[in-house]
């Protein structure tokens, strides 16, 4: 691992990003437990925290204090194999120990407006998240916000309904809510996303950088940068 820019942490791999990161992850947890008898992480979609959910899917904490919630989910039906809920449920949550009721997701099926205002009384109950965790696409957007894309700024949760990438109507959290965190984790791999990189090294006004908490780090990996 080599550190850049004090918060780029750079990885030969992407596994031992993901092992670096769950141990991070669950440090957090173990000390937010103690202070406060609760964790509530913000998870997100996407093929670079695959690994990452593998990991924490056969680690020890004290799981009933968990919440979890997701950064944005896209207007698919259920169980579609597109749905961000769909997968980290298959790798990781659908075997845990955490208890249904503490799983706190958007629900896209109820229809987009009722999405939304359901999972806007779900985020009013809590101050702010300990982790979220982010993913960035190739364009360097992070759960379904986009650049170039405008929405109201007060909003806790909005609706995208033109998406550059399939499917266009999507439910996201706002920068906003995003922001309230003490932690924010920012994923980056693979050769794809190298020109959003060279971007972002360039101080560019990506969707990635609008998103800061107390304390922000990106793990990333070789592949994406050279």
């Amino acid at each position: 691992m080599k550190i850049l820019n004090n918060n780029w942490l750079i990885f030969d791999d992407e596994i031992p990003l993901a092992q670096k990161l769950s141990e991070k992850i669950l440090s957090i947890a173990k000390e937010s437990i103690l202070k406060k008898n609760c964790f509530n992480i913000v998870l997100t979609g996407g093929q670079s925290v695959l690994n990452l959910y593998r990991i924490l899917s056969k680690s020890d904490s004290i799981w009933d204090k968990w919440h979890i919630y997701i950064g944005d989910e896209r207007f698919l039906p259920i169980e579609h194999k597109d749905r961000n809920d769909r997968i980290i449920n298959e790798i990781w949550l659908n075997s845990s120990l955490i208890p249904k009721k503490n799983i706190h997701f958007i629900r896209p099926e109820l229809g987009l407006l009722e999405a939304q205002k359901e999972y806007e009384k779900i985020l009013n109950r809590i101050d702010k998240f300990d982790v979220v965790l982010l993913s960035m696409g190739e364009d360097g957007h992070v759960a379904s916000l986009f650049l170039n894309h405008s929405h109201p700024e007060d909003q806790m949760v909005i609706i995208e309904n033109n998406s550059p990438k399939s499917p266009r109507q999507r439910v996201s959290m706002s920068y906003k809510q995003l922001n309230k965190s003490s932690y924010i984790f920012k994923l980056v791999v693979g050769e794809s996303k190298q020109k959003a990189v060279s971007l972002l090294q360039q101080n560019t006004n990506l969707p990635i950088s609008k998103v800061k908490g107390e304390c922000e780090e990106l793990y990333i990996c070789k592949n994406a940068i050279y």
